[in-house]
């Protein structure tokens, strides 16, 4: 099932995420489709894996950066039927490929902060053997965090079906 494209800089959400039941009902019940809109875009920009914003910023700086760009507003809370709609959206994204590329994702932070801080330290010669080791294991760590980002992927393709069980490519509009 093909829910959305992000193109262009702006997300295109398909009639099939619409049709998820609290969507659905959230879509129905809200006056302002603009206002709707713009809260299923923030929930995909936020919480999609492939997310140009999930792929370049921290948990904590996404949410406030989006609520920023897209209601104009960094402490927007979203209302109880808004946070229902992204609660199930979570839950629909919740793979073991996704967990676990999202967990490889967290622990390459928690290195690179580790790496960061240390800059300033003095360093002996079993310090730097040990920061060169790390490093030399950070080339497979980022092969392997690719390699969870196509089995996502691909699991994504396994659920997107079109006439005649064709696949769809991944960078082509349904």
């Amino acid at each position: 099932m093909k829910l959305f494209d992000i193109v262009g800089g702006s997300v295109s959400i398909h009639a099939d995420f619409l049709a998820l039941p609290p969507m659905k009902r959230y879509w129905e019940s809200t006056k302002d489709k603009q206002h709707a809109n713009n809260v299923l875009s923030f929930i995909i920009l936020c919480d999609y894996w492939d997310s140009p914003y999930v792929k370049s910023m921290n948990d904590d700086i996404r949410e406030g950066k989006l609520k920023e760009e897209i209601f104009k507003n960094k402490d927007y809370q979203l209302t109880p039927e808004e946070q229902v709609c992204r609660d199930e959206y979570a839950r629909l994204l919740d793979t073991r490929n996704l967990k676990m590329l999202k967990a490889m994702r967290n622990k390459i932070d928690t290195v690179s902060a580790y790496y960061e801080d240390s800059i300033g330290e003095e360093l002996d010669e079993k310090r730097i053997k040990d920061l060169l080791a790390g490093m030399e294991k950070v080339k497979a760590v980022f092969q392997t965090v690719d390699f969870l980002e196509k089995a996502v992927k691909a699991e994504e393709l396994d659920n997107t079906k079109i006439r005649g069980n064709a696949q769809l490519n991944p960078y082509e509009l349904a």
